[in-house]
C-alpha cells in the first residue's frame, strides 16, 4: 500500500526516483533478496525516506515493478501512434522496445517477477496485466494490417498475434541470462517472425 506523502513536484520527483531504484534493485537482486537499504543506497535516500512513501518493502517493490512497466508501455504506445501503416507501426514497436538503453534492466526485471510470481500469488495479477497489454498493443496493429489487406496470416489470426507475444517473453528471458543475444539480433529475430506469420513481403 502507497502511504500518503502529500503534494507537489518535489514529492513526485522523490518518488519517481525510489521507484526507479527499486525496478534497478529488482533487476540486479530479484523480488526475495532485494532490502530497503539496498533501494535506499541506490536511490541516495535514507531508510526512513522510503519508509515515508511505501509502508512495506513487498509494497515498494510491487510498485516499481508497476511503475516501470507503465512507463515502458506509454513508450511502446508513443512510438508507432503516428505510423502511416501496420507494418510501420510494428517496426517502431520494435525499434522502441530494442533501443531502450535500460533493455537489460527490463529483461531481468521482467524475468525476475515472472519467476517471483509462480511463488507468490499476490504477483500474479501484475504479470497477468503486462501481458494483457502487450497483447493488446500487437493485436491492434494486427487486425488493422488484416484489415487493409497489409499482412495476410498463413496462420490464423490468434495464432500469429500469440507467437509474437510468446517470442518476446523469450527473447527477454534469453537476454536476462546473459545469452550474448544483442539488440540487433533481438530485433531481427522478432522483425522476420512477424514477417513469416503476418506474411509480409518485401
Amino acid at each position: 500500500m502507497v502511504m500518503g506523502t502529500g503534494t507537489g513536484a518535489g514529492t513526485d520527483e522523490r518518488r519517481e526516483r525510489i521507484l526507479r531504484a527499486a525496478a534497478e534493485v529488482l533487476a540486479e537482486r530479484g523480488f526475495d533478496a532485494g532490502r530497503l537499504r539496498d533501494v535506499a543506497t541506490v536511490a541516495g535516500l535514507s531508510i526512513g525516506s522510503l519508509q515515508h512513501y511505501f509502508e512495506t518493502r513487498d509494497a515498494l517493490f510491487r510498485e516499481a515493478f508497476a511503475w516501470s512497466i507503465d512507463e515502458l508501455v506509454d513508450r511502446w504506445r508513443a512510438a508507432s501512434v503516428d505510423a502511416p501503416t501496420a507494418w510501420r507501426r510494428f517496426e517502431l514497436l520494435v525499434q522502441a522496445l530494442t533501443t531502450d538503453p535500460g533493455l537489460t534492466r527490463r529483461c531481468a526485471t521482467w524475468t525476475e517477477f515472472c519467476a517471483s510470481a509462480a511463488r507468490r500469488e499476490e504477483l500474479r495479477e501484475g504479470v497477468r496485466r503486462v501481458h494483457d497489454e502487450w497483447r493488446a498493443l500487437i493485436s491492434g496493429i494486427v487486425r488493422d494490417g488484416v484489415r487493409d489487406g497489409e499482412f495476410r496470416p498463413p496462420v490464423p489470426e490468434a495464432t500469429a498475434i500469440g507467437s509474437l507475444v510468446v517470442l518476446v517473453d523469450g527473447l527477454d528471458m534469453a537476454v536476462a541470462a546473459g545469452s550474448g543475444l544483442t539488440a540487433e539480433q533481438y530485433a531481427e529475430l522478432l522483425v522476420g517472425t512477424a514477417r513469416a506469420v503476418l506474411g509480409v513481403s518485401g
